[in-house]
């Protein structure tokens, strides 16, 4: 929650709904987590780091015309992880931003 919060600029108390939304999604994850370790042999998380080069084999921009022609790409934040199924990969889904910006 620190980080989303040192993320986004955040300086003001979170509403109540943010709060309730906030902690919805944080268990949407860990039950997804728990369905992705329920398999016999469990299934590989992908996780991106902040900053990494955006690779659309591995990632999806949840944001997708924003900052395509402005040059290379970066990971902002993961919004949520990918994994690996077999020999697939299901995409993470992230939020990029252009690699020149400040």
């Amino acid at each position: 929650m620190n980080s989303i919060i040192t993320t986004l600029n955040w300086t003001r108390p979170w509403s109540e709904q943010l709060l309730q939304t906030f902690f919805i999604a944080a268990k949407c994850i860990w039950l997804l987590h728990l369905l992705a370790f329920s398999f016999n042999a469990p299934l590989g998380v992908l996780r991106v780091e902040e900053n990494r080069n955006f690779d659309p084999n591995y990632m999806e921009d949840m944001v997708p015309d924003r900052q395509r022609s402005q040059g290379p790409m970066k990971v902002k934040i993961m919004i949520m992880p990918g994994f690996y199924v077999q020999d697939r990969v299901l995409r993470c889904k992230v939020i990029c931003r252009n690699k020149f910006a400040t």
